[in-house]
This record gives structure tokens, C-alpha cells and sequence, in this order.
């Protein structure tokens, strides 16, 4: 009986729905994803977004455990890289999937991975998120995040790819 009062406590804990919202990229906790933006913007040039082929992994091979590379393929996105911290937190082979295939194994993935997604790639704009999950989104090992989103593109019209820089945690609920 304590035991199930105890596991009621803790899933009351825990929201209904998964919460995000924008930050400021100065108001970025994670130190992997500070460094990101600040290579990204460095790629920049004068332009609005600098091209895949601008991006070196060896000049942020530190950080590759946290990035993800990700293919806009009209409609849909297409997991090219995926880093190792990536991989564990979220327990799915991303590499090489369309996130069309993905909502299958986390219905709740989709959910809140495909907007964020979307907007950038329609806007070629970054974008900065932290997040709190819930009950929405079950194969997940984390709690909270803070999610990264980079706009790459050969001209400064056309979003062909997202960099994401991504830190997940687990932090007590309540």
C-alpha cells in the first residue's frame, strides 16, 4: 500500500501534456548548446544561415554528442546524424528515419518535434527552447530539455537543413 501511494505521488508529479517554450539564446543554461550558436553565428558570414557545407564536425567534434544534422525533405525531416546523448535519451535508432516513421514508435515525438522542426525550416529562423516533459511523451529518458534549432541553407531563401544542438536531463519532479 505505501509503495502504491508512492508511485501515485509521483506520476500526479508528472504534467498531462509536455511544455515548452522560446528563451533567448543569451539564456541558454547548457554550456554545448552556448557553444553551438556561437559556431553557428560564426558560420554565418554575412548571410542569414551558412550552408551544410559550411559546418566542419572536426571544429566542434566536443560537442557531437549533442547535434543532430537534419534533412528537410519537403514535408517531412530526415535524421542524418544523430549524437550518442541524443541516442540514449530519447532509447530509438533516429539515424537515417524520416520523423514521419518516428511518430510510430512516440506518437508524442511528433508532437512537439515536427513544429519546432518546421518553423525553422519555414522561417530560417533559430530558435531556442526548454521544455518540460509529460505524460504525452512515454519512451523518453529525461524530464526536462533544452533544445537548439539552426537553420542551414545554400541561399539565404531555402532552409535544406536543422543543426540541433540538444541537452536532456532528469531533474526531480514536482
Amino acid at each position: 500500500m505505501g509503495a502504491e501511494m508512492s508511485l501515485q505521488s509521483f506520476t500526479r508529479c508528472i504534467p498531462e501534456s509536455s511544455v515548452f517554450h522560446d528563451i533567448a539564446f543569451s539564456s541558454l543554461e547548457s554550456e554545448p548548446l552556448r557553444l553551438g550558436y556561437e559556431y553557428w553565428k560564426s558560420k554565418c558570414g554575412g548571410r542569414r544561415f551558412p550552408a551544410r557545407e559550411d559546418i566542419r564536425p572536426r571544429e566542434i567534434a566536443t560537442l557531437l554528442r549533442y547535434v543532430s544534422l537534419i534533412k528537410v525533405d519537403g514535408d517531412d525531416f530526415v535524421y542524418r546524424i544523430v549524437g550518442d546523448t541524443i541516442v540514449m535519451s530519447y532509447g530509438v535508432p533516429l539515424q537515417n528515419r524520416r520523423l514521419s516513421d518516428l511518430v510510430y514508435d512516440e506518437p508524442g515525438f511528433g508532437a512537439f518535434v515536427i513544429p519546432f522542426l518546421r518553423q525553422v525550416a519555414d522561417t530560417g529562423e533559430p530558435l531556442a527552447r526548454r521544455g518540460k516533459v509529460g505524460r504525452d511523451v512515454t519512451r523518453v529518458n529525461f524530464t526536462h530539455c533544452e533544445n537548439l534549432l539552426l537553420p542551414l541553407g545554400a541561399d539565404d531563401a531555402t532552409v535544406d537543413y536543422v543543426l540541433t544542438f540538444s541537452s536532456y536531463v532528469s531533474q526531480p519532479l514536482g
